[in-house]
């Protein structure tokens, strides 16, 4: 917290002739009353998730500490001119003491941008206080691969001898994270006329979707088919269809990837945006 120095000076006669004496430089550091520690209950997170943050404050000293103020910064991080927060206060803040729900005797103000508040009324000597609280993934976190999220919080009291910090860090969870669209047209169709389906495979996540290999159970199952892959014909050679039922790639040691999305920062609000990754199918056949 600081570091305490004190020296003494001593002023005596000898002979008539006076004399100032320094001692050494005493030094001690002086440690904070309360204990700061910050836990997220997940060291990983995904766009749109929810975090619950564990911030336990401990009373070290002999009197209880009254106004027990804890300030989060919500992981605001600095953009150009100016701050982004890519954490919002979610509610469901808890205060225990010792175990106890006193949570009557918390006051959270999330008024201001980029600061959330906590005051504990009074901590008793020796007492653990323990405020739980949820925040969201908003727009403007990071979520490409290896991104992390670094929350702050600093406590203070109406003892001098209260200060000090604790941060969490949450990272990006890696991975893909896919989703699967399919259409069909014309609608309606004719029997004996081309039907075509259109399945597009998207990839949300920051990493590769690796191994991917198709499926795909038709009934009635169309004759004569042909298969494109983003545009370019997918030889024949290449998947198996039989009995209505098309796989693609036929041979797993040749599966498909479809990439990792890539995330864009808007230059002037901060906001991110997911283009997600994606690899098109079109199968075309007579019904």
């Amino acid at each position: 917290m600081a570091t305490i120095e004190n020296f003494a000076t001593v002023r005596y006669t000898s002979g008539g002739v006076e004399t100032v004496r320094v001692s050494n430089l005493a030094e001690v550091e002086l440690e904070s009353s309360a204990l700061l520690t910050k836990t997220p209950l997940s060291a990983t997170y995904t766009e749109d998730d929810t975090l619950t943050y564990i911030i336990s404050i401990q009373n070290t000293s002999a009197t209880a500490l009254t106004n027990v103020r804890v300030e989060d910064n919500l992981g605001t991080f600095p953009f150009g001119a100016t701050e982004l927060t890519p954490l919002t206060y979610a509610g469901n803040a808890i205060l225990l003491i010792d175990g106890q729900n006193t949570t009557a005797e918390l006051t959270v103000d999330s008024s201001m941008d980029g600061t959330l508040i906590f005051t504990v009324a009074s901590l008793p000597a020796g007492a653990t206080a323990n405020i739980v609280y949820n925040a969201r993934i908003n727009e403007f976190a990071p979520l490409e691969l290896d991104a992390t999220i670094v929350n702050t919080a600093t406590i203070s009291a109406d003892a001098e001898c209260v200060a000090g910090e604790a941060s969490a860090t949450v990272t990006a969870l890696g991975g893909a994270n896919v989703s699967v669209l399919k259409s069909m047209s014309p609608n309606p169709v004719v029997c004996g006329d081309t039907l075509t389906y259109t399945i597009r495979i998207y990839n949300y996540g920051n990493a590769p979707a690796e191994n991917v290999q198709l499926t795909d159970v038709f009934d009635p199952a169309p004759e004569s088919i042909t298969v494109t892959r983003n545009g370019v014909a997918f030889p024949a050679t290449d998947f198996t269809y039989e009995n209505g039922v098309l796989t693609l790639p036929a041979n797993t040691a040749e599966a498909d990837t479809v990439p990792a999305a890539t995330f864009t920062r808007n230059p002037e609000t901060g906001e991110v945006t997911v283009t997600p990754g994606m690899v098109e199918y079109i199968i075309t056949g007579r019904i």
